[in-house]
């Protein structure tokens, strides 16, 4: 049985919009977070924030910008960690003009760290064939020596590969194409949104993106050969989830966190059979106020615990961030 175990604050600010948690392990075993800090939702003001944890998520250390564009006009809101192969940290940056809809998305920037986070160097484009290539990129991993991420792009939401830890990336498929019935408003920086991938413990690659109301729910489809083909795109009517993110729980189980917008809540659902279906729902965080709520990344404790670090409005109007520590009893 998997059990709430302990809820911590990482930062609380009523005055800003605190959105979007990311969340790494550094070489050393640091844990780094960042997460939007900005005057509204949409932005004004924004950066991204990061803290550093050196007692496994218990306490955290505000460690100021990571990525800032304010002297630029732009607005830089969500990072994406990566550790990669080297140990080197790779962010990419979602970049948005000041207080836009989604068509004021910018393409994402490429910045890394050699130094645990402490210091940031700027890289440049993600993929800089077409301003819409990446509009963000989401779940950088690491395996055999090759990184991965699921980029949001206009072009069709896909999988980017890196040979070089994470210095320069290449599109290697299109995983939800334009072209999809559902996917219409793909091409106009619409639905589905934040497309991402994870290893199965059968081997497979699973992807998942998900659709905002009225249709809303996710969509997923696997590849066998490490994202070269896919196979057929799956609606996952049953994961009405906003924002999913799936991560392993374990060396079985994979854990998928997410918004569920009917009851206001941050949940997460977990599969023992690599992605085919999934159950055991849980409520995380149920927050108080309304704001900007249910951003979600997860990791694994040291101890054998887990933590879900979500965002979660501790007073109306705005957004704070919290992490929530599970046990398996």
């Amino acid at each position: 049985m998997i059990r709430i175990a302990e809820r911590v604050h990482v930062y609380v600010n009523p005055q800003r919009d605190l959105h979007g948690p990311a969340v790494v392990r550094t070489g050393s075993g640091d844990l780094l977070l960042c997460h939007q800090d900005s005057q509204q939702h949409r932005g004004g003001d924004g950066f991204a924030h990061q803290w550093r944890s050196v007692d496994d998520g218990a306490t955290w250390q505000d460690e100021g910008p990571a990525a800032d564009w304010r002297s630029r006009n732009i607005d830089s809101l969500f990072g994406e960690y990566g550790l990669a192969p080297s140990g080197r940290i790779v962010m990419i940056v979602q970049r948005r003009e000041v207080l836009t809809q989604d068509a004021g998305i910018l393409a994402s920037w490429l910045q890394m760290s050699e130094d645990e986070g402490r210091s940031w160097t700027e890289i440049g484009p993600v993929d800089d064939s077409d301003e819409h290539a990446v509009m963000y990129g989401r779940n950088i991993l690491t395996r055999g020596g090759v990184m991965y991420m699921g980029a949001w792009s206009r072009l069709g939401n896909a999988l980017y590969v890196s040979h070089d830890d994470g210095l320069s990336w290449e599109r290697r498929s299109v995983i939800f194409p334009v072209d999809y019935p559902d996917f219409g408003k793909l091409s106009d920086a619409g639905p589905p949104f934040y497309p991402h991938v994870i290893f199965c413990a059968d081997g497979s690659m699973l992807a998942m993106t998900y659709h905002t109301p009225p249709i809303h729910h996710c969509y997923s489809r696997r590849s066998m050969d490490d994202g070269l083909t896919w196979g057929p795109i799956i609606k996952e009517q049953d994961l009405d989830l906003w924002a999913p993110r799936m991560r392993r729980f374990d060396g079985n189980t994979l854990i998928v966190t997410g918004r569920d917008i009917t009851i206001g809540a941050t949940v997460a659902w977990f599969s023992r059979n690599s992605g085919v279906t999934w159950g055991d729902k849980l409520v995380i965080d149920k927050p108080e106020f309304t704001g900007s709520y249910a951003y979600s990344d997860s990791i694994a404790a040291r101890d054998g615990g887990y933590w879900v670090f979500a965002s979660s409005p501790q007073s109306a109007g705005k957004g704070d961030i919290i992490g929530v520590r599970l046990e398996v009893d």
